[in-house]
């Protein structure tokens, strides 16, 4: 009871002189503290604006990989490539694999986008006569020198394999790499040529015999070329008739050459005209160029297994012009490409190889004369100033000393 007197006399105590006067206070300090002012909200963060070429997330390109596509094959839409139809379906992109970045809103790069997807438009008008002609759309592409075909779904480039759309960028950059390697070895310009060369590797028999005829003029099983004016070439790509890609390679090779020396200017086939070592020796040539053999013939498919010495036509040809067993001169200017010898095949590729090896542009004087109806023996005397009999010692003694001997 005395404890709860004591705590009864605290409460009812007087205040004392500095409580009162902080109570007497109270009422007018909480006047002022309702009048104050309530304390601003911390203001919203504004980003600033990204410049186009500083932005992070695009790496300063101004666009994206169109997320509809695996990012690895839109890559492989780079700007040299013209056309190609592996996306044309897209609502996204519309065909050109890319999108502009949100970030920073490049509009140089959204007015590109928008004239590639225009560009696109137009250029599948224009191919269209390739669908139309097989009945389906098929996986195509276009360059600035070639119109690609190609319809091998799977093949096996090196240890890997590639899908179709990774195989139309893998070659259509191996045709441009040919035609500029051809342009520079001949030292002439592309003002030469007057049309894209068309290039169709299908998969399945009936597609090739199906376009070898609508587009090359002729069908058949095997490689069917169309020459001059509209060089066109096409083929069965399958692993029954090329065992490897290499194989496919060499071959496109071979038959590419043929139609860039026939539509080269002067626009003329000259392997029907006599001059089948010339059409033959550098097509051979660029195999060998390229791969360091020389397997592709132009009539093979009446043979499969047409093979002269493994291919390897310098170390053989040396050989034979160290047995005196090199075919006459005189016997293979007279040959079309179809009916060269397996040996004068050798001899042709090796008369290309020497006369390339003197004088490119007057190689290239050669053709245009050879061209003009002028025969091989009379053409050599007006650019080279040599007989066939001069040609032929003079190049003899060139094998020996420059050919391998093993």
């Amino acid at each position: 009871m005395r404890a709860l007197g004591l705590a009864l006399s605290l409460l009812t105590a007087p205040l004392a002189p500095e409580a009162r006067a902080y109570e007497a206070a109270a009422p007018e300090a909480r006047a002022c503290e309702a009048a104050a002012p309530a304390r601003p909200a911390p203001a919203a963060q504004v980003l600033k604006p990204v410049k186009p070429g500083e932005c992070k997330k695009c790496r300063a390109t101004g666009k994206l990989p169109c997320p509809e596509h695996p990012k690895a094959e839109v890559e492989l839409e780079t700007p040299e490539v013209l056309y190609c139809n592996a996306f044309m379906a897209c609502a996204v992109c519309s065909g050109t694999g890319w999108t502009v970045c949100p970030t920073c809103k490049n509009p140089d790069t959204a007015a590109a986008l928008e004239q590639r997807k225009q560009d696109l438009a137009v250029r599948k008008v224009g191919l269209k006569r390739f669908d139309d002609g097989m009945g389906r759309e098929v996986a195509k592409a276009e360059s600035a020198h070639f119109v690609l075909v190609w319809e091998l779904a799977r093949h096996k480039v090196e240890k890997k394999f590639l899908e179709g759309h990774e195989l139309v960028h893998l070659y259509l950059g191996r045709l441009e790499a040919l035609y500029a390697d051809y342009l520079a070895r001949l030292q002439i310009t592309e003002k030469e040529f007057s049309e894209k060369i068309t290039v169709l590797v299908w998969e399945f028999v009936p597609d090739q015999e199906l376009a070898s005829t609508k587009f090359c003029g002729q069908g058949g099983k095997g490689p069917i070329k169309l020459m001059g004016r509209r060089p066109s070439v096409s083929l069965n790509g399958h692993k029954s008739e090329f065992q490897n890609d290499e194989a496919l390679h060499r071959a496109l090779i071979h038959y590419v050459v043929h139609l860039l020396l026939s539509a080269q200017a002067p626009v003329e086939w000259i392997g029907n005209q006599k001059a089948g070592w010339l059409d033959e020796g550098i097509a051979h040539w660029f195999e060998d160029r390229h791969f360091g053999i020389c397997d592709t013939y132009c009539f093979q498919e009446q043979n499969a297994n047409v093979d002269f010495k493994g291919g390897r036509f310098r170390l053989n040809m040396r050989q034979m012009v160290v047995d005196e067993k090199v075919p006459p001169i005189a016997e293979v200017f007279e040959q079309n490409i179809d009916t060269l010898t397996l040996p004068q095949h050798a001899a042709s590729f090796s008369y290309v190889d020497f006369l390339l090896s003197r004088d490119p542009p007057k190689f290239n004087e050669l053709v245009k004369k050879v061209k003009a109806k002028v025969a091989s023996r009379d053409a050599l005397k007006e650019v080279f100033g040599m007989s066939p009999i001069d040609f032929e010692a003079q190049w003899k003694a060139w094998v020996l000393a420059t050919y391998p001997t093993r």
